[in-house]
């Protein structure tokens, strides 16, 4: 992916260098996407249960989002409000393919085996006969 190509979030010159989303951002992108709309406040409460952190770190991360074009910022309530910008499901996907892409030069019969937590690598035979059922079995 050049870099022109990617999406402002995925062009970060420090953080994790295979996404552009750090840890702290996918905690607190996980907890956005479970509340649709939130807080700081709800973000920062749902984090301190599971570890310690500061209420400005949380803000500080969450204003960096938005800046990424992750989170929307809704200013008109006296707490801000904070909603997804980007479907999770569409930033994960942009994510696992930048993986794959960088660190198993886009080899997905390796990803598929690491997912499926399979013993060994998946033939690309094998790869595009499950994607076959996959898409017989789900079809809309």
């Amino acid at each position: 992916m050049e870099e022109t190509a990617r999406p402002k979030w995925m062009r970060s010159s420090k953080g994790a260098p295979f996404t552009g989303i750090g840890s702290l951002e996918a905690d607190i992108l996980a907890v956005v996407w479970q509340h649709d709309q939130t807080t700081v406040r709800r973000v920062y409460e749902t984090l301190l249960e599971r570890r310690q952190i500061a209420y400005t770190t949380v803000m500080t991360v969450m204003n960096n989002l938005v800046k990424k074009h992750l989170l929307v910022q809704d200013r008109s309530h006296i707490a801000y409000v904070y909603s997804p910008a980007i479907p999770g499901r569409e930033v994960v996907q942009t994510v696992l393919e930048s993986v794959v892409d960088r660190l198993l030069t886009g080899d997905y019969n390796v990803a598929v085996s690491q997912l499926l937590k399979l013993d060994r690598e998946l033939t690309p035979e094998e790869t595009a006969e499950l994607r076959a059922w996959v898409r017989e079995r789900f079809a809309a």
